[in-house]
């Protein structure tokens, strides 16, 4: 009888595992990863976000963050498989918590310079253990991380601090143990958050908000959006610009948003160009079957044809809504960009060698990890990082290696490389952008990216993997129009997606002749 329960059992864990790995390699081909381009997804797996170095931040990270593949790994997607396929989504968005009853100290937030909070690990590579550091308070913690001093010039600094704040210990940590790090970009650390992390922890970087500026230096910056002119890209472009619209006028004439351009690298005119500012450029002449090709060739050409009247430039896709006005996100000259979890150099060190040369592996793993939007820079730096861009991008895409491993994602990489060798860096910032389903409120955030499948019952549950009773995915309007108004989802769905469809709702029901995508109003 023990002998057939053994079997029993045995042969039930292994259902388990198997059910696991299907799972969650059908939870893999779900999800769409957009690419910054106006026409292409990609499917990427969605691994281990570890980026530390002491045994309790894995063993927290692989309990929250890692998906277990089973080995399997995926490339680039057809077009046609996009529409069926979809990539995993991004990390889980934070979740609100109480503050931990054992803090002690007040520096939460940025009220010391330690850009703080509570029920967050922050990882990176350490350069002082906590198993041996204590302080105590979290505010102790910082001052030992602005003060730490590495031992010779090569070594890293601390710019990253844990610090346990809960009594009966954190992760197999001793209360009030610090932990001091470095990451390469403290401004955007991978972190796990959420009432199960005992740990407050803080990371030290210029916050552009606080900035001071000489007088009189204007802060205005242009939005360029490249497009083409299907119809898919063309009813995104209109709602996109009625909101960049409304928020400039929100803003008044002293904000930092300036003009606009929509770059219709179609080669051709198109019937909005009286509703949308806009410049035509050619289309690449070969795009070796990727459209998004076009893309950076279509910056090089604009930067030619046109003189902006603004220092900066915002790259923007026409998937974005504007949720408010939107100030100068930069850090005096230095540009900023949104971080991508799938842009990861750690995982290609040898890769990217052939394009940005032979530098130290550590100096590679922590080139910034971004696409081109959205993203706003000084023109100059634009100018100098565009050509390289294109260059890049056309030989990455002829190269079987780079293509393979980069696949639909191969021109957001292409902006990582060129800006490194132009020497051009950007600080993150994760608020740039939020996108639903998996941001599902809005707080902080400064524009809405729909990029991603959402799927909801009619009790508004979310449904991951699984078409919804309720839900709304781009890619159903490809080849038509979406109505209006967009029914709106049902009750106890998040925020962020309500939101979403009423931004669609309202422009759709202002924007003359939505049905035809305008052709036949009348443009004052």
């Amino acid at each position: 009888m023990q002998k057939c329960f053994t079997v029993a059992l045995v042969f039930f864990a292994g259902f388990l595992v198997s059910f696991n790995v299907v799972r969650n390699i059908y939870t893999l081909t779900q999800y769409r990863v957009h690419t910054h381009s106006e026409e292409s997804e990609v499917r990427i797996p969605f691994g281990n976000q570890v980026r530390t170095s002491h045994k309790h931040a894995e063993e927290s990270a692989n309990e929250i963050d890692d998906i277990d593949t089973g080995g399997v790994r995926y490339g680039k997607a057809t077009r046609e498989e996009d529409k069926e396929d979809d990539p995993p989504p991004s990390p889980p968005p934070p979740t609100a918590v109480k503050p931990s009853p054992q803090e002690t100290t007040d520096c939460i937030g940025d009220t010391c310079g330690c850009h703080a909070e509570r029920n967050a690990e922050y990882w990176g590579d350490v350069v002082l253990w906590g198993e041996t550091h204590f302080q105590p308070t979290a505010e102790a913690c910082c001052a030992a991380c602005k003060n730490f001093k590495p031992k010779s010039p090569d070594d890293d600094g601390c710019n990253t601090w844990v610090w346990c704040a809960n009594e009966k210990g954190c992760s197999n940590q001793k209360y009030k143990s610090c932990w001091l790090k470095f990451h390469p970009h403290p401004e955007a650390p991978a972190v796990s958050r959420g009432p199960q992390v005992d740990w407050t922890s803080g990371a030290l970087y210029k916050d552009p908000s606080k900035q001071e500026l000489p007088p009189g230096k204007s802060r205005k910056f242009h939005v360029a959006v490249t497009s083409n002119d299907s119809k898919y890209v063309q009813w995104q472009m209109r709602v996109m610009y009625y909101w960049f619209k409304k928020r400039k006028a929100e803003q008044g004439p002293d904000g930092d948003m300036g003009g606009f351009t929509r770059v219709l690298h179609s080669g051709r005119p198109d019937h909005l160009m009286e509703e949308i500012p806009t410049v035509v450029v050619d289309r690449l002449q070969n795009e070796h079957g990727f459209v998004v090709l076009s893309r950076p060739n279509a910056f090089v050409q604009w930067l030619k044809k046109v003189t902006i009247e603004e220092d900066y430039v915002l790259m923007s896709e026409p998937d974005h809504l504007y949720l408010r006005p939107i100030p100068n996100l930069m850090n005096g000259d230095r540009p900023a960009a949104f971080p991508f979890f799938y842009i990861n150099p750690k995982d290609h060190v040898k890769l990217l060698k052939k394009y940005v040369g032979d530098l130290p592996d550590k100096e590679i793993m922590r080139m910034d990890p971004i696409g081109n939007s959205p993203v706003m820079l000084h023109k100059d730096d634009l100018a100098k990082v565009a050509s390289t861009w294109h260059d890049m991008a056309v030989r990455m895409k002829t190269d079987p290696e780079a293509d393979k491993a980069w696949g639909w994602v191969l021109e957001m990489w292409a902006y990582t490389a060129a800006a490194k060798v132009n020497d051009v860096y950007h600080d993150l910032v994760p608020k740039f952008q939020a996108q639903p389903p998996w941001d599902t409120t809005l707080d902080g955030f400064y524009i809405l990216h729909y990029t991603y499948g959402n799927d909801f019952t009619d009790k508004g549950v979310f449904t991951p993997g699984k078409i919804g009773q309720w839900r709304f995915d781009k890619r159903s309007y490809m080849g038509r129009i979406p109505p209006c108004p967009l029914k709106l989802p049902p009750e106890g769905t998040s925020s962020s997606v309500r939101t979403l469809i009423e931004m669609i709702n309202e422009a759709c029901a202002v924007l003359p002749n939505w049905d035809t995508l305008g052709i036949g109003m009348s443009v004052s």
